[in-house]
């Protein structure tokens, strides 16, 4: 009886080794404007490059602008590697014909919603990570009239 345990142990072991997944490392980070407010809500995405198939990190935005990265399991951190990043900060509330009006202008800028555009890349290295995301405001909405911004804090 201890030889089929001991053969079966070593079949379920060999048989996980097959399909090992990466090493992970904590990353711990900020979403910031350049003003130094954070981005209070939100989810930040890490992709690593250089991979056969793409692996990507995740992770929610809390209300103080912090972030724990996920790949595998919540808050396991993020592969080794070179990685562009997306961060997605948008209100869900229909289509807003329902609510005209109600929805409040995006304060992020929108080019950060795709990994190809937001022109974000950290390099995480096999050890413990701290990053610092800095993020742009979203264009003022009457950029192009002849009012003055309320906020003359926009980044374009």
């Amino acid at each position: 009886m201890p030889v089929r345990a001991s053969l079966g142990l070593l079949v379920v072991a060999l048989a996980s080794g097959c399909n090992q997944r990466p090493a992970t490392y904590l990353v711990h980070g900020m979403v910031v404007y350049p003003d130094g407010k954070p981005l209070t809500k939100g989810t930040v995405e890490f992709e690593a490059l250089n991979q056969s198939k793409p692996i990507t990190a995740t992770a929610e935005i809390a209300s103080d602008g912090s972030f724990q990265l996920g790949t595998f399991e919540a808050k396991d951190g993020a592969i080794a590697g070179t990685h562009r990043v997306a961060v997605i900060s948008d209100f869900v509330i229909g289509t807003g014909v329902e609510r005209p009006d109600e929805i409040p202008p995006p304060r992020l800028h929108p080019r950060y919603r795709d990994f190809k555009t937001s022109g974000l890349e950290f390099k995480i290295k096999p050890q413990t990570n701290n990053i610092l995301v800095e993020v742009d405001y979203a264009p003022a909405k009457d950029a192009g009239s002849k009012a003055e911004p309320k906020e003359s804090k926009s980044a374009n």
